[in-house]
């Protein structure tokens, strides 16, 4: 092997590289700007709709005390319509018909305000999502892309052995995973504010109080409604970019998380066993074990029609092993040297290149109609930090 043709070819994979990235960095950011525009466009078309439904309420709540004191003229009409001559009587029928009529119609037009003001929760909760996952995926690009871009010829000159590419490479995933833990906090400390807007709903009950109870009881439990389906795609946004349990608890609690999250989402029943007690990993070997397994799992999930999962995490003083196996179609499995960074492969490149950074061994086997089982096996030596 020439190594000096070798270093050339790998200078212009890594240009190649950095062009790309940057053409997604771009495209991202384009995404993100819209997602930013669309968001300031529904934030005020809800602002504005909330008031015209505040309005619109206390239009209803008049009309329908004076639909009361219709009815209660009414009512006295027809009790004493000897004392009242026709005209009196005629007027007093369609007073009371032409409130009842209003009444019909500003109820209509509330009940399409809220139908309305729900929608652009809604989506405004879905915008919002998109945007602030656009920004985390920019945010972790643009990681990279420094990276590669300020250390090309650094990195051309200095990788000469398969060690020093590996060493390299953790870097990189060291750095994803870092901004990936500070997004997390960033987005957990802002829940507060990424909820704010609920509070504006309590506004409606708050009118709604002393008047009609039972509609402000309605209106509080859809608050809370929202509340809690935005506190929970927080968390799941939070545990996708970084599982605080991975860090905290270890591979296990994070799994067990990751299988319930799964689950919610499958009929397919997800079984996890686990043997011998785990041991302390450091934090990179940690997330390419974390990632492999949620990648096997999400490929069952989307391709396999599985009815039934196992995962199976075995610890001991010498070794870590992880199984996944499922009782889906399988597929033909192409040779190891074959998989390529396609639409259809790339999550077994994924799964490989994280195993090979670590040092771990990963083993796939498939075949239609028999399933697949994912095998991996780690020398705890590569993972562990002294542990007493």
């Amino acid at each position: 092997m020439e190594v000096g043709a070798e270093l050339s070819r790998l200078d212009d994979i890594l240009r190649e590289t950095v062009m790309a990235i940057k053409d997604s960095q771009q495209q991202i950011s384009s995404i993100a700007e819209d997602a930013r525009c669309e968001a300031a466009r529904l934030s005020r078309e809800l602002e504005k709709v909330r008031g015209e439904a505040l309005a619109i309420i206390d239009k209803v709540d008049a009309a329908r005390q004076e639909e009361q004191r219709s009815r209660l003229y009414l009512m006295q009409v027809s009790r004493d319509f000897r004392h009242y001559d026709e005209e009196e009587i005629r007027l007093a029928y369609g007073y009371a018909r032409d409130i009842q009529v209003r009444l019909i119609v500003l109820t209509e037009k509330e009940k399409d305000l809220r139908s309305k003001r729900d929608e652009l929760e809604r989506s405004l909760r879905n915008v919002t999502r998109l945007l602030s996952r656009a920004d985390a995926l920019s945010t972790q690009v643009g990681v990279a892309l420094d990276y590669l871009s300020g250390n090309l010829e650094q990195l051309s000159r200095t990788i000469g052995t398969v060690q020093e590419k590996r060493e390299v490479a953790i870097r990189i995933i060291k750095a994803q995973e870092d901004e990936r833990r500070r997004v997390a906090r960033d987005l957990h400390d802002g829940l507060a504010q990424q909820l704010a807007g609920a509070i504006l709903g309590l506004e409606v009950a708050q009118k709604l109080l002393e008047d009609n109870s039972q509609r402000a009881k309605r209106e509080l439990i859809s608050v809370e409604q929202i509340i809690r389906s935005g506190l929970r795609e927080t968390r799941e946004v939070i545990f996708n970019l970084r599982p605080l349990s991975l860090d905290n608890l270890g591979l296990q609690a994070a799994v067990g998380k990751l299988i319930s999250q799964i689950q919610e989402r499958t009929d397919a029943r997800i079984l996890l066993s686990v043997h011998g007690e785990e041991r302390e990993i450091d934090s990179t070997t940690l997330s390419c074990l974390f990632r492999i397994i949620q990648e096997a799992l999400n490929n069952v999930i989307k391709h396999a029609n599985a009815t039934e999962i196992k995962v199976r995490l075995e610890f001991s003083s010498e070794f870590l092993a992880v199984q996944v196996i499922d009782n889906g179609c399988g597929f033909d499995l192409p040779p190891e040297g074959a998989w390529t960074a396609d639409d259809e492969h790339l999550g077994l490149v994924g799964m490989r290149e994280r195993a090979e950074l670590i040092g771990a061994t990963l083993k796939i086997d498939s075949r239609p109609g028999l399933g697949t089982r994912v095998f991996l096996h780690l020398s705890q030596v590569m993972g562990t930090e002294g542990v007493d």
